[in-house]
């Protein structure tokens, strides 16, 4: 599946531990950024009285170490969605090679009053059409 989105990424010196390799948790801050990119690319916002997306699961997989200064690729896909869910997949490459993946099943929730609610219909249309994915349930 191609991605819906793809970004460069050079490992900060913020991201690692004491010995120089990228600490368990700057993966999943990557993919917080890319997450918010996404919503906002479906037309979405993150006011208090709209449709939000909240990670109800993840399912994460480290193959690889990786170090300050590497050049990496981030990347995120939407293989299937339901009426009030998502997935996002996450994948880091490093040449090319995968070092590091995710699943996440994304959450549709009314901010205002907490609930899970359908996902919104150009943000459905969208991830269907543009991003590949395939309806589910």
């Amino acid at each position: 599946m191609m991605p819906a989105l793809r970004r460069a990424h050079r490992v900060r010196w913020s991201e690692c531990d004491m010995h120089g390799h990228v600490n368990h948790t700057a993966y999943l801050e990557w993919f917080e950024d890319l997450r918010v990119l996404h919503w906002e690319s479906l037309g979405q916002s993150f006011r208090p009285r709209s449709v939000g997306p909240v990670v109800g699961q993840l399912s994460v997989r480290y193959l690889a170490p990786l170090a300050f200064g590497e050049e990496v690729e981030l990347c995120l896909s939407v293989p299937s969605l339901r009426r009030t869910s998502f997935v996002h997949e996450y994948v880091v490459l490093k040449d090319g090679q995968r070092v590091f993946e995710c699943s996440a099943v994304i959450v549709c929730v009314d901010n205002a009053a907490g609930g899970r609610v359908p996902i919104p219909p150009e943000a459905r249309a969208l991830m269907l059409e543009r991003d590949g994915a395939q309806a589910e349930g």
